[in-house]
């Protein structure tokens, strides 16, 4: 379970019932003990809203019942991390080095190596963001209100 609660909406792509319609036709809140509060909009061609609580069965339980086999789906509309800083100050740092070695040697440095060693300086620091942005894309994909 979440520390805090996450709001979500429902974005409903097919109306499998015929009552609801399309698009996002509802909002909620799954709270920090499991409980999790559905609020169907006022809109067409339902226009009669209403609420709907599940008891410890979080968003797992709006799913199971609204979800139609994935003709909707859960949209998180809290992050539930701060994205991560990428970590630009040490890969600058070597590269500092990096330069400073060839310029000490008295040699130039190939364009397409510098090109090829700064795409891996990038990706290493980008590396924490991007294994946050992939658990918050598992996450959502399993369902998980992580």
């Amino acid at each position: 379970m979440s520390a805090e609660p996450r709001r979500f909406r429902l974005h409903r792509v097919e109306d499998v019932s015929g009552v609801s319609g399309t698009g996002v036709v509802a909002e909620g809140v799954v709270f920090s003990d499991g409980w999790a509060v559905l609020h169907w909009l006022d809109r067409e061609p339902m226009n009669e809203p209403t609420i709907v609580t599940w008891l410890n069965k979080g968003h797992e339980g709006v799913v199971k019942v609204h979800g139609h086999g994935g003709a909707t789906r859960i949209e998180w509309l809290d992050i539930p991390n701060p994205i991560p800083a990428a970590d630009y100050d040490s890969v600058c740092a070597e590269l500092r080095g990096y330069v400073e070695h060839a310029v000490d040697d008295g040699g130039m440095i190939a364009p397409e190596l510098l090109l090829d060693y700064l795409d891996e300086l990038k990706r290493r620091a980008l590396t924490p963001a991007r294994q946050w942005m992939t658990d918050i894309m598992s996450a959502g994909e399993s369902g998980e209100a992580s």
